[in-house]
């Protein structure tokens, strides 16, 4: 399991190295969840999360937007539209 989140994360950041895009998204405590999930506000920007086009993940493992509360510490990956991936601790 902690194999498979370093490899993942690891993964994340070298696609960033290598399309050359700086960090594009939110990273730090959620202030608020809003319908179930589908906005979320992440150290003060808030956040699409698509229930089928998200990768989200809590503590390494999949896990549904839903699932998301206030207070836990995420990384959303945002160009345009939903987030590409929600990682939360």
């Amino acid at each position: 399991m902690k194999i498979s989140r370093v490899l993942t994360t690891a993964a994340f950041a070298g696609a960033l190295l290598v399309s050359g895009n700086a960090f594009a998204g939110a990273s730090g405590k959620v202030d608020g969840v809003e319908g179930e999930g589908r906005k979320v506000t992440i150290a003060g920007k808030t956040v699409e999360v698509s229930g089928s086009r998200t990768k989200i993940t809590i503590g390494g493992q999949a896990a549904k937007r839903d699932q998301i509360k206030a207070g836990m510490d995420c990384t959303a990956d945002v160009d345009s539209g939903p987030a590409k991936m929600v990682a939360c601790k």
